[in-house]
């Protein structure tokens, strides 16, 4: 769990810094767009990290597989963001930027909020209510 928390914010913070790299390009200084694209690469780097952390904690973990299979969502919207921006297809490509943003903060806070254990708890919770409501 600790590797997907990692990840996460390591996805969340490169998510925050590539409209401001972005942004700084529009502004007028260019060499912010070499470091857009290098952080784009990172980024989907790190989503492709996510990706593994997330099947780890769903098959290793016993964890939900919703973090593997957003996170992989995610991983192919990067892909696509990276294929539209190096072709210069910006109607596209700021939209799905914008997209890609609060998926990834989103992400971080389902990472975050997620407790281990909590799924075992309320199963064995409820399992245990329901024969006792059963013979009220």
């Amino acid at each position: 769990m600790v590797s997907l928390r990692v990840t996460a914010a390591l996805v969340a913070l490169l998510a925050v810094a590539q409209p401001i790299l972005a942004g700084g390009f529009l502004q007028g200084f260019y060499p912010l767009l070499n470091a857009h694209m290098v952080a784009a690469m990172i980024l989907a780097t790190a989503v492709l990290l996510s990706v593994v952390a997330g099947l780890l904690v769903w098959r290793v973990g016993g964890g939900p597989s919703s973090f593997a299979v957003g996170y992989l969502v995610l991983l192919v919207l990067c892909v696509a963001q990276i294929s539209l921006g190096f072709s210069r297809v910006l109607i596209l490509h700021i939209p799905l930027g914008v997209g890609i943003f609060v998926m990834a903060e989103k992400f971080i806070t389902d990472v975050m909020r997620y407790k281990p254990g909590a799924d075992a708890a309320a199963t064995a919770s409820t399992a245990t209510n329901e024969p006792a409501e059963a013979e009220a």
